[in-house]
């Protein structure tokens, strides 16, 4: 049962963990599926319907760029989804475990980092759809 034929998504921050489990549902069930981020080089995404395109979601000439090659190789999206988040680089500071601190502990670089990332690229991706997306109804 594959009843996503013919469609195309995008999965940013499709590398690793949640991401890569979306993207591979997504092929298994046959859309032709694209995934974003900044390992893409690393983990080699190519297999069957999924093509890795590296992307610092950070920069908004990068994220431009990714989108310009969907649209090139695809020539649109169906699919999208925003799953790209920042900060959990350097999750060790001065010897400490940061990660499991109370919110209002984290340093301000790491709530910096998932913002730009994770909220503000959302925004610059959804702003793609015109154009890109299938018309209402098509899918």
């Amino acid at each position: 049962m594959r009843t996503l034929e013919d469609k195309v998504a995008v999965v940013t921050g499709g590398t690793f963990g949640v991401g890569r489990g979306i993207a591979r549902s997504l092929a298994q069930y046959g859309a032709r599926v694209f995934v974003t981020g900044r390992s893409v080089h690393d983990v080699a995404p190519n297999d069957g319907n999924i093509t890795g395109i590296r992307c610092d979601h950070r920069l908004d000439a990068e994220v431009t760029a990714a989108f310009k090659r969907v649209t090139r190789e695809a020539g649109r999206i169906d699919i999208l989804i925003n799953n790209v988040w920042g900060g959990y680089e350097q999750m060790v500071e001065d010897g400490v475990f940061t990660w499991t601190k109370p919110f209002w502990e984290q340093p301000l670089w790491r709530w910096d980092a998932m913002f730009s990332a994770g909220v503000a690229r959302t925004t610059t991706q959804a702003s793609w759809r015109h154009g890109l997306w299938s018309p209402p109804g098509a899918g």
